[in-house]
């Protein structure tokens, strides 16, 4: 099984955000490469001089992505990994805004009831750090929150 082809796979993720962004007017300054595992910021856009940097993660899928293991399925439930890897989201952003403090800072998720209730339970803390918030669907559509 290719957990790639997944809509929820991160790079899915990421280039269904650069898509909405582009449509949005956002300049997509650079598009992390998620099928190579690049590290970094995962989309850097620009709109009228103001730097959006996002951080960007898939929800867990119940195989491995390693070829060698694709027929294994994960012993970690999938919902107790998306709040893993959320915190760890989280502690990028706050990174990335110390380190651009003019930049607007935002995570992004696949659409998941496991990430819209982890949004709500950190809303508070998200809006006074000033980290937006990206959910996208299935479909390619983005809802936005925190801008």
């Amino acid at each position: 099984m290719d957990v790639t082809k997944d809509w929820f796979w991160e790079g899915n993720v990421v280039d269904a955000l650069a898509k909405q962004l582009d449509r949005d007017g956002w300049t997509i300054i650079t598009k992390a490469n998620t099928h190579s595992k690049e590290r970094g910021v995962d989309i850097h856009a620009e709109r009228a001089g103001r730097a959006l940097l996002i951080e960007a993660k898939g929800f867990p899928s119940k195989f491995y992505r390693n070829p060698e293991r694709a027929s294994e399925t994960k012993p970690t439930n999938p919902t107790n990994q998306a709040q893993q890897w959320y915190s760890h989201a989280l502690l990028k952003a706050m990174r990335l805004q110390t380190k651009h403090p003019d930049a607007l800072v935002a995570l992004a998720f696949p659409d998941f009831p496991r990430y819209r209730t982890l949004y709500d339970e950190t809303q508070g803390g998200l809006d006074k750090l000033g980290v937006a918030r990206f959910l996208v669907k299935e479909d390619g559509q983005v809802d936005s929150f925190g801008f």
